[in-house]
């Protein structure tokens, strides 16, 4: 179990956006958060495009995590979302994005939503984790591999566990 298994459903994964473009990702998804838990979606999206105008959330892989603070929230949302077609989302690596993992915590949170995206950002950096996401086409599978993928970051203090000391003349 992680950090992200209890705020991730199946109804949080969204496949198919339409966008062609960074900002109207960010509407479809303000719509779509928006329409799922009763929120303004116009502050939604100005939220996610203030942040994403402060520079890229992409984080490369084809991969970006659009957060925000949004007033009035008490908790934390969580949103999945695939672009049909690789949008440009202005990437250090110049790779167009299509997976989006949305956050957004309460206006005053910070160490919830430094979990969060460190936990996320480690999913994304796992090879084997980004293609078994690439290749699932159902949402209750993706949310599944979010909610199963297992951790090497203490949630406690966000120290990486270290390894084993290893034994002199170990085969490596």
């Amino acid at each position: 179990m992680n950090t992200i298994s209890g705020l991730l459903s199946s109804e949080d994964v969204v496949l198919g956006l339409m966008a062609t473009d960074a900002k109207r990702v960010c509407e479809e998804i303000a719509l779509v958060i928006g329409r799922r838990h009763q929120l303004d979606d116009k502050l939604v999206f100005r939220a996610l495009w203030r942040r994403e105008q402060s520079g890229s959330t992409a984080v490369g892989h084809g991969i970006a995590i659009p957060h925000a603070r949004i007033p009035g929230i008490t908790r934390p949302l969580v949103l999945f979302a695939r672009s049909k077609l690789p949008v440009p989302f202005g990437a250090a690596d110049h790779q167009p994005v299509s997976a989006f993992f949305v956050i957004l915590v309460p206006e005053h949170a910070n160490d919830e939503h430094l979990r969060i995206l460190a936990t996320v950002s480690g999913m994304f950096s796992e090879k084997a984790f980004r293609g078994q996401l690439e290749a699932a086409t159902e949402p209750a599978v993706i949310q599944r591999l979010f909610g199963e993928w297992v951790t090497e970051i203490d949630p406690s203090n966000f120290e990486v566990k270290q390894a084993a000391p290893r034994q002199e003349g170990a085969s490596k």
